[in-house]
């Protein structure tokens, strides 16, 4: 099942971001310049702070997620675990192939002799994977207009909320927002670009 669970953030990131964009004109700063800074797109001070998340979802996703080359993971072994969850699509013909293919796996290991990490190759890019995710707040900021985007696989929509919820929730005067730019998306190939 996909999912995303914050569990660690910097604490007083306020403070340390009105530190950091004082250093700019030398001069304190104040809920307001940050919020103008956001705002104007100036997204340097944002990498002072980070959040670090605990992650499950599929392959397919986790292969998207590192295309996001700021973030920094660790990710459940394919050689010193076993898998043993899919992503289910809900279309019945994919998720019933999928699973007959996690049987093999687990057959190919447990009766065949296989090592965990022999018998992956066989797995579909639904089996799932956990994680720790951790990225600055620009790159968060940066990653979730991407992936909450109505073009982004469905499955990793729903694991850009739920990060968003968490950020939005734990830090809301960076997250707490509309994080979708439909409007001002240069996508032309986009079906829902708003013309």
């Amino acid at each position: 099942m996909t999912n995303a669970k914050l569990i660690n953030i910097t604490t007083d990131y306020m403070q340390l971001l009105k530190t950091a964009a004082g250093q700019c004109y030398q001069q304190e700063a104040s809920d307001k310049v940050i919020k103008h800074i956001i705002e104007e797109g100036h997204l340097s001070v944002l990498e002072h702070c980070s959040a670090t998340f605990s992650i499950t979802c599929s392959m397919s996703v986790l292969l998207q997620l590192t295309r996001h080359r700021h973030l920094s993971f660790t990710v459940q072994s394919s050689r010193g675990s076993k898998l043993n969850s899919l992503h289910r699509t809900g279309i019945h013909q994919i998720d019933r192939s999928n699973g007959e293919v996690l049987n093999i796996y687990k057959f190919l290991i447990e009766k065949k002799g296989y090592s965990c990490e022999e018998a992956a190759y066989i797995l579909p890019k639904a089996a799932e994977y956990k994680m720790v995710a951790t990225g600055n707040f620009r790159t968060w900021f940066e990653y979730l207009p991407k992936r909450l985007c109505k073009r982004a696989l469905p499955e990793h929509q729903q694991l850009a909320k739920a990060i968003h919820k968490e950020l939005a929730f734990y830090s809301p005067e960076i997250f707490d927002r509309n994080m979708l730019h439909c409007s001002t998306c240069m996508e032309r190939s986009c079906s829902f670009h708003v013309r």
